[in-house]
């Protein structure tokens, strides 16, 4: 009865829920003196009409008297009601819609795209969000692509979703000081610009608004990517290109076949068949450059399946260079000894090269009937830069001048150059000792002659070797090991021990120096170049019974190995460089520049400037950008630029330095990075979901947002305290009481 009472007070004065009540005095009694003097009225007002004669009215009066004392108790004491509930506060609701170009993908058995899916679970006019939540929340809606946008329902149908990113952080990021009760996200959640939304959701979180997540799309759309390609940028004309490609695919597409089509300058040059399996596979397909010359656009294109959502990921394009240059290549020998002499053949051979030929014993004349030979080591100062690789085989030390030894250490480490030494009993290396040269080569020199080397003691690859393909001899690994054997027995091998750091490729059996295999073939980098030391005089064993093949393969992939950093643009003394050649639209060049003087050492300054150009746009005003030195690298200095638009761009030394440096050139393109990974991000939306104290919502359970979103709105604690005593009704109904009895008193005679 009294939640009854309670109730209806509450209906009174706007209260639908009551969620708790308390009894307050305003002149508080002890309770045992309260009770005492209720029962003392009760008492008098009984008592009082006991001893009257009174025949008619005598409970009325009794009741009136009764009221009268009750009233006047309650004047006295002051009482209240306190009436507490909850009040429910406003709440304000943002939907944010992506409209980014992934959003009008059409995924596997859909009938409808992304975008379509999304606009409709928003503004659906029996079941949308907006409509289900602005009775009873205040609904914003944002949409967000490159930037974030206001919107509106009616807005919505004049849009499509054509933003080239996704940036669904920046837009969350805009809400964290709104007063706001929830966000609703609807999204494939795959974004690619501004902050990240999972960090941004926890910043959220944190003042309590609970980001709800729907993501639209599948997570496991059928689709095959391009990922990467491994190419040398810069490459001879008609040489053999080892390109690996590694490409994606989903499970759907699991036995599936399609082709992977290379192209130079739109011109087809392989077509490669494609298994498709799950995860991501590595596809090596071997082939011939075209006899190409200068920059050529390479493309990559794995065919689409009629079950991919996107194709845009399904192409590749880069830029290489094909070298018109030949690599120059000065081979200084001593007698002309077998390995010299099928070398020799080797070297003709390759239309790559440029060789020139020195033997310090023999015919002194060569020089003069053959131009492939010259007569004496060039002198220092005469040209710095007429050879990429250098070849020293049985030679003395003696034979060269030191300024002479140390111009090969300046063109290594400084320049990018190569030096191989192929060793001799009679002179090499172990005459080379206490020279400079000999901190260049990848050996410890042990001996002054070289020791004997038992029968049972063969060459063999080590594991590093056969990972690279200078020792793998362009077969398998078994077979590599057979032929490496084939060249002993060695008889003797030079006293020699593996540098810390340098790489050995072949040793002898498991013959060791101080812990580290022997090194019979062995490289190391030095400085900006490399250097090589091959150990045996009978690598020409190699032909045995096969022919020319296995030796020519070794001698062709050191030389390329070798001469690759010149290749790389290392022959001038200023090296500008970039970390790659294609940058899409958004992305900075990084960009270094390594600074010679004309003695090929390091020029430090506080800065150095180079200038950067659009090839092909005539109006562009060059740009001059200055790059830092980098901390504890004198003469090197690097820095950022990012381009303005698509095109060509060139990157140059300024003023005088441009006729000593390489020029870059660099292409801009635009990229859709929406559509690269098609994919709904499922866990991209329980990331933000977990972080903001939301909940992810799929589409067919919509019906349940309201409810969530219901329990985030914020609620007070309010309390209606009602004064019993001081209401109107209450001096009326005492002054009724008092006069109804009065009234009866003078008709019954008792006043």
């Amino acid at each position: 009865m009294l939640d009854t009472i309670y109730s209806t007070l509450g209906e009174i004065f706007g209260i639908h829920e009551i969620s708790g009540t308390q009894w307050r005095l305003g002149n508080p009694l002890p309770s045992t003196l309260l009770a005492f003097i209720l029962i003392a009225a009760l008492v008098f007002a009984v008592w009082s009409y006991r001893r009257e004669q009174v025949s008619k009215f005598r409970g009325l009066l009794m009741t009136l008297r009764l009221l009268g004392v009750i009233i006047l108790l309650l004047l006295l004491l002051q009482p209240s009601l306190s009436l507490q509930h909850e009040e429910k506060g406003e709440s304000r609701v943002y939907a944010v819609l992506d409209r980014s170009q992934s959003m009008s993908i059409t995924d596997h058995e859909s009938d409808k795209n992304r975008w379509e899916y999304a606009t409709s679970a928003l503004v659906d006019e029996v079941d949308g969000i907006v409509k289900k939540l602005e009775a009873d929340h205040v609904v914003e809606i944002l949409t967000v692509g490159d930037d974030v946008t206001p919107s509106s329902v009616d807005d919505l149908a004049g849009q499509a979703p054509d933003a080239k990113s996704s940036a669904i952080g920046l837009a969350l990021d805009e809400l964290k000081e709104k007063e706001a009760t929830a966000v609703v996200l609807l999204s494939d959640m795959a974004w690619n610009a501004g902050d990240d939304p999972v960090n941004v959701a926890g910043r959220l979180g944190n003042r309590g608004i609970a980001v709800f997540p729907i993501p639209i799309g599948q997570s496991n759309s059928p689709d095959a990517s391009i990922l990467s390609a491994n190419i040398r940028d810069r490459v001879f004309p008609g040489e053999d290109l080892p390109l690996k490609v590694q490409i994606s695919s989903t499970p759907q597409l699991e036995g599936m076949t399609t082709d992977l089509v290379v192209r130079f300058d739109d011109d087809e040059v392989a077509r490669h068949p494609v298994t498709l399996s799950p995860g991501q596979q590595v596809i090596e397909i071997p082939m011939k450059g075209p006899n190409l010359k200068g920059r050529a656009d390479l493309s990559l294109e794995l065919e689409a399946l009629d079950e991919e959502v996107s194709t845009v990921n399904n192409l590749h394009e880069r830029s290489v260079t094909f070298l018109e240059q030949k690599v120059k290549v000065l081979y200084v020998e001593g007698a002309p000894r077998w390995e010299y002499r099928y070398l020799r053949t080797v070297l003709m051979r390759d239309e790559r090269l440029d060789v020139k030929f020195l033997m310090t014993q023999g015919d002194p004349d060569l020089a003069t009937y053959s131009p492939e030979y010259i007569a004496e080591f060039p002198a220092v100062g005469q040209s710095t830069l007429d050879f990429d690789m250098v070849i020293l085989g049985d030679v003395p030390a003696s034979y060269f001048e030191t300024s002479q030894m140390e111009w090969m250490v300046q063109q290594v480490s400084r320049l990018g150059a190569s030096l191989l030494m192929l060793g001799g009993s009679s002179h090499s290396p172990q005459s080379y000792v206490g020279t400079p040269l000999e901190p260049l080569l990848p050996i410890n020199v042990e001996g002054s002659s070289w020791v004997p080397v038992t029968d049972d003691v063969v060459a063999s690859p080590t594991d590093e070797g056969l990972a690279g393909q200078i020792a793998l001899l362009g077969v398998e690994a078994d077979q590599a090991r057979k032929l490496w054997a084939q060249i002993s027995p060695l008889y003797d091998a030079p006293p020699v021990s593996a540098r810390p750091g340098a790489n050995v490729l072949v040793t002898l059996g498991r013959k060791r120096v101080d812990g580290l295999p022997y090194p019979l073939v062995a490289w190391q980098r030095y400085g900006s170049g490399k250097s090589m030391f091959v150990g045996t005089e009978l690598l020409w064993r190699l032909r045995k019974t096969v022919g020319r093949r296995y030796h020519e393969s070794f001698w062709s992939t050191s030389i390329q190995f070798m001469a690759l950093s010149r290749l790389l643009g290392g022959n001038e003394r200023i090296t500008l460089e970039a970390d790659r050649n294609r940058y899409p639209v958004g992305d900075s060049f990084r960009l270094h520049a390594d600074v010679l003087n004309d003695y090929l050492e390091p020029v430090e300054a506080d800065s150095y400037t180079i200038v950067v150009k659009k090839v092909d746009d005539d109006e562009f005003e060059p740009v001059e950008l200055t790059l830092r030195p980098a901390q504890g690298t004198p003469g090197f200095y690097q820095g950022f630029y990012l381009p303005p638009s698509v095109g060509e761009y060139g990157i140059t030394a300024l003023g005088d330095d441009e006729e000593q440096a390489n020029t870059l050139t660099m292409s801009v393109y635009e990229e859709s990075l929406e559509m690269r990974r098609p994919e709904a991000r499922i866990d991209t939306a329980e990331q933000i979901a977990r972080q903001s104290s939301g909940a992810v919502v799929s589409l067919d359970q919509l019906a349940s947002l309201p409810e969530k979103i219901e329990q985030q709105r914020p609620r007070y604690q309010r309390e209606l305290s009602i004064r019993l005593w001081d209401h109107p009704a209450l001096y009326i109904l005492l002054l009724l009481a008092t006069c109804w009895e009065w009234w009866l008193r003078r008709r019954l005679r008792l006043v």
